[in-house]
């Protein structure tokens, strides 16, 4: 990608592997392992790449629907479960497609914590493990971020034993609690001296802040009109991680990286390959086959195509616009672009004009385009270099909300028209097998 730093924050590793282990299992069958195998302290580091293996996964199935259901990706394919959530429907249990996504975020938040309490009864009793522990709430914090994100409501079940629901007005927690993980995260980083995963994981955390702001806004429903996130608790890491990255137009993204060696992005795979989805027509244009053309959306100061888009589009297809790396785009959890987003609207909710147009104007700075000095509103420049910026993060429906925007294809009596606010639910899968939801009752 052409002047562009691309910085992984995590490059995808292999799945929990315990069979490269020799010895230390004394199998020959992998199948045969249990889950005993795992708490050893030489199955440290395959225990936090399962985790991070798992929380991959989760997002890239998760971050679909809740991405269809706004005006980021748009139903093209045969299935009807699609067309309902594009058209708004976002709330119903047994839509197979949130249903289908809902087991990999349990798998994901379950691996996540499962990991933090193996590695930290082993830093209790060897330190030499803290590097891996610092991963554990690295990966953790990516995951309850994400939850508290997209998810309405959500069940901390363990394996067959049912969790009771959070409950929808108890969701900001969970974000809480992924602040909380990425915290630890820092904080292991910054004692072993790492100052490369410290600032990957305050990327992470400033986005959390700044996510655990937006979501007061629009629970317990949204506000008609326009909402404003002052995410003050954000601005610390944000400046960090753009002095870090090398200065106020230093373009880094933070990715979750997939390839063959790896494992596969869920949603890369319906979009690139099924077609089931695509990317929305006011952002890109595509062919008679729905094969992305190019860019549609175009900078509202230069009238040009929007080189944010061309390079949010480049990345996803691991190359060029018209690329297709098929199953394997990355996902980017945070960005310097993002960082300099928190901070500009940061200041436009505190009334300070002046530092909401700098944060812009560095941001307009990466892609050669013309200052912003009030062509337009502040607030609809806000608006639209946010979504140019943050496309595929898994961010969007959330800002629709805040900022009172419909989707022409959501129907009168869909979710997002008549309660503005609601996200994903737990989903019949979890329903039907747990005893708090299913009306049978818990026994014991």
């Amino acid at each position: 990608m052409k002047n562009q730093i691309k910085t992984p924050v995590i490059t995808m590793a292999a799945a929990l592997a315990l069979s490269g282990c020799g010895d230390l299992l004394d199998v020959k069958n992998p199948n045969n392992l249990v889950e005993e195998s795992i708490n050893q302290k030489a199955a440290a580091a395959a225990v936090v790449n399962g985790s991070l293996s798992l929380v991959s996964s989760a997002l890239s199935n998760i971050w679909q629907p809740y991405l269809v259901a706004s005006d980021e990706i748009y139903w093209i394919g045969s299935r009807d479960a699609w067309l309902a959530l594009d058209n708004g429907f976002v709330g119903n249990p047994e839509n197979e497609f949130s249903d289908g996504a809902f087991p990999s975020v349990g798998r994901g938040r379950w691996m996540a914590d499962e990991a933090i309490k193996i590695l930290t009864g082993h830093v209790a009793d060897d330190p030499s493990y803290a590097y891996d522990l610092a991963r554990a709430y690295h990966f953790g914090g990516i995951m309850h971020m994400v939850i508290g994100e997209v998810m309405e409501d959500f069940a901390y079940s363990d394996k067959t034993v049912s969790g009771a629901p959070i409950g929808p007005a108890s969701m900001s927690g969970v974000i809480d609690k992924g602040i909380g993980y990425l915290d630890q995260a820092i904080s292991g980083y910054e004692t072993l001296g790492n100052t490369t995963r410290a600032i990957e994981a305050r990327a992470v955390r400033a986005r959390a802040h700044q996510s655990r702001a937006i979501w007061s806004l629009i629970n317990p429903g949204a506000v008609a009109g326009f909402s404003l996130a002052n995410a003050s608790a954000a601005s610390a890491d944000a400046q960090a991680v753009i002095t870090a990255a090398g200065g106020n137009t230093a373009d880094v993204y933070y990715d979750l990286s997939y390839t063959s060696a790896s494992q596969s992005n869920g949603m890369a795979g319906w979009i690139n390959d099924r077609k089931e989805n695509q990317y929305d027509l006011t952002l890109i244009t595509v062919d008679d086959a729905n094969n992305r053309t190019g860019v549609a959306m175009l900078d509202p100061i230069d009238n040009i195509v929007d080189p944010a888009v061309t390079k949010r589009m480049e990345h996803w297809g691991c190359g060029g616009v018209t690329d297709n790396c098929g199953p394997y785009s990355p996902l980017t959890i945070s960005s310097t672009r993002l960082m300099h987003l928190i901070l500009a609207e940061n200041a436009l909710a505190g009334s300070d004009a002046a530092t909401f147009t700098t944060h812009i104007n560095h941001i307009r700075a990466m892609d050669g385009l013309t200052a912003f000095s009030g062509q337009i509103s502040d607030n609809d420049m806000l608006q639209h270099t946010r979504r140019v910026n943050t496309m595929i993060m898994g961010l969007r429906l959330a800002d629709m909300y805040r900022w009172g925007i419909t989707d022409p294809k959501w129907q009168p009596q869909s979710d997002a028209i008549l309660t503005p606010g609601e996200m994903l639910p737990i989903t019949i899968i979890e329903i039907r097998a747990n005893c708090h939801l299913n009306g049978q009752g818990c026994s014991g």
